[in-house]
């Protein structure tokens, strides 16, 4: 596993983008609607190639309203590329990690799928197939 990209709730991409600018983040896509989760994202990238996932809800149904309404803009995820995916699942389902989203074809990434997972120590884990 390698870490992909750490993923961001924002109430706004706009306003968000500008402070990561600051800190030598720029845009490295365009704004995508996943339908499927009901939020826009956009993926910022810094000269080390650390990747940022904005996520902002643009659908009443939409997984960051609830981390919105909790803890205002916050990092909420991190994401890892895995060679296999549904045996990286069963591995880490026997680790105590919980399927949360089972595996899907993700538009921000040319139909590769991803899956969502939370450990009750860790928090939510993004996984996503090479």
């Amino acid at each position: 596993m390698t870490v992909h990209h750490y993923g961001l709730a924002t109430k706004s991409i706009e306003k968000s983008i500008k402070s990561f600018i600051a800190l030598g983040y720029e845009a490295c896509s365009d704004i995508i609607f996943d339908p499927l989760q009901g939020v826009n994202l956009l993926f910022l990238k810094n000269e080390n190639d650390h990747f940022i996932e904005l996520v902002e809800p643009a659908a009443t149904e939409n997984p960051v309203s609830k981390i919105l309404s909790k803890n205002g803009s916050s990092l909420y995820h991190i994401c890892y590329t895995v060679d296999h995916l549904d045996q990286k699942i069963e591995e880490l389902k026997s680790n105590r990690f919980k399927l949360v989203l089972p595996p899907t074809p993700a538009v921000a990434f040319e139909g590769r799928k991803i899956c969502f997972l939370y450990h009750p120590s860790l928090g939510l884990i993004e996984l996503l197939e090479k």
